[in-house]
């Protein structure tokens, strides 16, 4: 970049809500945000919003600032290897790879051997970008049983040490392999269709994205927050009015908001007891005729006369008047008895018992009643004589004689006497008190029951009260006649007289008489049916309130999280951060991949970047500049995809922010071999300024990635892998296949292979005479290896027609070292070929065999000291600068 962006973010920032300046200076200091800084950004954001969060006080924010600049870098990590790899293609049990921590390593294996496996795990694991994710599965043996998960330990370093990261296929990638970039053949096909999006960006340009990244993961949060608090709530809080009508509890349904209060709520939901009545009533007025109106007149003449016979009950069964009952009858009963004492003191010789007693007095008052009647009707009773002669007796009908004329005289003296009268009057009150007790015509009748419900459906409680008060008021009528009658009875406590309230509904009645004969009324009748509706109405309204409140609290939720996600919006950061690209960075990115286009000779496809951004990355897609009517890979060939898709790779690897490692598979796949070798070139030149590791079953391509990492002053690390029948991946101890050493690889080879030898020969000179003969012929390989790559210079190699003619200028050969390869190839062909049976030719000791590869090496380095004379013997072929 040519100038330093973090001054522009940081005055950019100061513009944010709080919680956005937090949340920059968190990205900044951190890798990755944890769960408790999601969680704490998100309660800055309800608090701002409006949540009620309860005891739980959001921290405060604190802005960004250049001072949290650059704290937030990945630690660079070095890929140290793969371990532990179980179930992975036909990879070896327990296989590992181990890559060399800095510079190249080329790792190198036939088709079969097991690179893609190893390959599969790191791009998995590793920043691949494939558009189709079921691209990147890893699978177990085919051929084999599963026996477990696809799982590998990968290897790195961050400067404190390695570190074993677990990897199963099919789980989330550690965040710090993110830095690994890697190439192979899926990627470099998107790279060419889908378009190469550079999707890291330097530190400082990353903040915004980030930003918007965090953003939109809290407007998920939200998002869920929000379906689960209020989703589809509101509308199960509707209420349901049948049928629909302007009434104002439907009006005021329809406008609650969060704004509206509990207040207004109780008020507009309120239904007591006494609207149910007045809703009864107008239903009763509404659905009444004639006959409703005779049934109200009827239940209001039963109720006044039941009030009335109420408080009469009341006051004749009343504690005090049964006291008074029972006096009375005391009373004549005490008369009685001192008019039986004074009778049995007159009669005492009279020749029958019981004169005086009750049957007595009845039999002489019957006696009295016939005389006065019937016998000597106009005379006083009792008639003793009749004209100056005696009387007939009106009991026996005989003639009075002395003796009975004077009983009867004793007789009617008795009668006459104050005693007799005080008793029959005394009893006579109690017979007219016993006649005076009411027969309650209406409470005591058969259908007081009906009667009861009909009160019941209008006053349960008056209903309830006049039942119990008929119960005991019939209960006191018995007693009040027990008690006259002398037969006693046990009071029972007497409970009130509802008459009062029984005065109340029959007013209340004839009021109703007096509305029904409304109903008739068009206009009455209209006003009726209004104000039924509006109770009903308010009725299901206030057995609805509960939804009521719920709904207005779920607005006022729905309106903080409302508020809430407006302000984790995107656009305006993603217009920055776009904004900063352009400035600070499509210049290089451009700049970058015409750069790579020219490494790889692919300039002429006229293909440049454009830039495409998102809300999270920048990228930048491979677009062709000229109307193409197919997708990329249809027009290109496909030496030129791979190059492409290789300058798309380099171009965002050298992008990313840091120097992370970059992992490169079979990358000459149909590449000629002059591009192959500028591939090589590119590779090993990547390798001074960071990891690179690449896999290829190409030869030739190893041998020169390795010769131009040499050619830079990089010693590659070459790994060769194999497989048999029973696994893949397994790691060839000895190290690179013969073919892929040069000279000076070979020679090391040679030299570690002979160093057991002259013990060997001292111990069993058949042995040592089998592995010299051996090592001639290695020895011989390298002569051969050393006319290509020494006297040749590489001009021509064999497996490739590239032929580097501006390296024609280093070639000489001198008759003198002519003369001594010659001598050398010699004495190689001559202990390596098959010999007569005689023992013609001895076999070499150990001093003669290492006199004669220190020839080899002296000759190598005479070679390249003459080529690098006679460059310098010819100045004018010298490249102009």
């Amino acid at each position: 970049m040519t100038t330093e962006p973090i001054e522009d973010i940081e005055d950019w920032s100061k513009k944010l809500a709080p919680w956005r300046q937090d949340c920059l200076r968190r990205v900044a200091i951190s890798n990755e945000l944890t769960d408790a800084d999601i969680s704490e950004l998100l309660a800055m954001i309800k608090h701002a919003a409006g949540f009620t969060l309860g005891d739980a006080t959001p921290p405060a924010p604190e802005p960004f600032s250049k001072a949290h600049y650059g704290g937030g870098k990945h630690d660079p990590i070095v890929l140290k290897g793969i371990a532990n790899v179980q179930n992975v293609n036909r990879l070896i049990s327990n296989a590992s790879l181990n890559f060399s921590p800095h510079g190249l390593t080329a790792i190198y294996g036939r088709n079969g051997s097991g690179k893609s496996g190893f390959v599969r795990i790191l791009r998995t694991a590793c920043r691949t970008r494939v558009e189709n994710a079921d691209k990147l599965k890893v699978l177990a043996d085919v051929y084999g049983a599963a026996d477990g998960p696809q799982t590998a330990d990968i290897i790195i370093d961050t400067g404190n040490g390695d570190i074993s990261i677990a990897w199963e296929a099919g789980t989330q990638a550690s965040p710090q392999l993110m830095q690994v970039a890697v190439f192979d053949t899926l990627s470099a096909q998107l790279y060419v269709d889908g378009g190469s999006q550079i999707r890291y960006l330097p530190f400082g340009l990353a903040l915004p994205h980030r930003l918007n990244t965090v953003s939109l993961t809290l407007k998920d949060l939200l998002e869920k927050e929000l379906a689960v608090a209020v989703g589809d709530k509101v509308a199960l809080t509707a209420v349901s009015f049948v049928p629909v009508r302007s009434t104002k509890a439907q009006q005021f349904e329809k406008a609650i908001t969060k704004d509206t209060t509990e207040a207004l709520i109780d008020e507009a939901a309120s239904f007591e007891t006494a609207d149910q009545i007045r809703l009864d009533e107008i239903n009763s007025i509404l659905s009444a005729g004639d006959a409703a109106v005779a049934d109200l007149a009827a239940l209001a003449s039963w109720s006044e006369g039941t009030a009335t016979e109420c408080e009469v009950a009341a006051h004749l069964f009343s504690d005090a008047a049964l006291a008074e009952l029972d006096r009375l009858q005391a009373s004549a009963l005490a008369c009685r008895q001192a008019a039986r004492v004074a009778a049995g003191e007159l009669f005492t010789n009279e020749p029958l018992q019981g004169v005086g007693s009750e049957s007595w007095r009845a039999l002489w008052t019957a006696a009295r009643d016939y005389s006065l009647k019937e016998a000597y009707v106009g005379r006083a009773f009792p008639v003793l004589s009749i004209d100056d002669g005696s009387a007939e007796c009106v009991l026996c009908q005989q003639p009075l004689l002395e003796d009975g004329v004077a009983r009867m005289q004793r007789f009617q003296k008795y009668m006459d006497d104050r005693l007799d009268m005080a008793a029959r009057v005394a009893e006579n009150a109690v017979l007219n008190a016993i006649n005076e007790i009411p027969q309650f015509a209406l409470l005591l009748s058969e259908d007081f029951g009906n009667r009861l419900e009909q009160i019941r459906k209008r006053d349960s409680k008056l209903a309830a009260d006049l039942a119990a008060f008929q119960a005991t008021a019939s209960k006191r009528r018995a007693n009040a006649i027990a008690i006259l009658q002398g037969l006693g009875a046990k009071i029972e406590p007497f409970l009130p007289s509802p008459h009062i309230a029984m005065t109340n509904l029959a007013a209340k009645l004839r009021g109703e008489m007096i509305e029904l004969s409304k109903a008739e009324d068009v206009q009455e009748r209209a006003a009726l049916v209004n104000d039924k509706a509006e109770l009903e109405d308010r009725k299901i309204l206030a057995a609805n309130r509960p939804n009521l409140i719920r709904r207005r609290d779920l607005l006022v939720t729905g309106s903080a999280y409302e508020r809430a996600l407006a302000d984790v919006k995107t656009r305006g950061i993603t217009i920055r951060a776009n904004e900063l690209v352009d400035t600070h960075l499509t210049r290089v990115v451009v700049e970058r991949f015409e750069t790579e286009c020219k490494n790889f000779d692919i300039s002429h496809l006229n293909i440049a970047l454009a830039r495409k951004s998102g809300k999270t990355q920048a990228e930048f897609s491979v677009d062709p500049q000229t109307k193409l009517t197919r997708v990329t890979s249809e027009i290109l060939s496909e030496g030129e995809q791979r190059a492409l898709a290789l300058a798309g790779f380099l171009t965002e690897v050298a992008s990313t922010d840091g120097a992370g490692p970059i992992v490169v598979d079979d990358p000459v796949s149909s590449l000629d071999r002059e591009r192959g070798a500028k591939v090589a070139e590119r590779l090993a030149n990547e390798a001074r300024q960071r990891q690179v590791v690449v896999f290829t079953h190409d030869i030739i391509f190893f041998n020169e990635v390795c010769r131009s990492a040499e050619g830079l002053g990089i010693e590659p690390v070459t790994i060769a892998l194999f497989s048999d029948r029973d696994a893949a991946g397994k790691v060839d101890a000895a190290g690179m296949l013969w073919k892929g050493l040069n000279v000076t690889k070979r020679l090391g080879r040679i030299k570690q292979d002979f160093a057991p030898l002259p013990k060997l020969c001292a111990e069993s000179p058949a042995k040592y005479e089998y592995e010299i003969k051996n090592l001639y012929g290695r020895l011989r390989d390298t002569y051969e290896r050393a006319v290509e790559e020494v006297i040749f210079r590489d001009i021509v190699r064999r497996g490739s027609d590239v032929v580097q003619t501006q390296l024609l200028r280093y070639i000489t050969l001198s008759d003198t070292l002519a003369i001594r390869f010659h001598e050398g190839m010699t004495r190689a062909n001559t202990y390596s070929h098959d010999n007569p049976a005689a023992e013609t030719v001895p076999v070499p000791t150990p001093d003669e065999f290492k006199a004669d590869v220190a020839s080899l090496e002296k000759l190598i380095n005479d070679l390249k000291a003459e080529g690098e004379a006679a460059e310098a013997a010819r100045p004018q072929m010298k490249p102009k600068k």
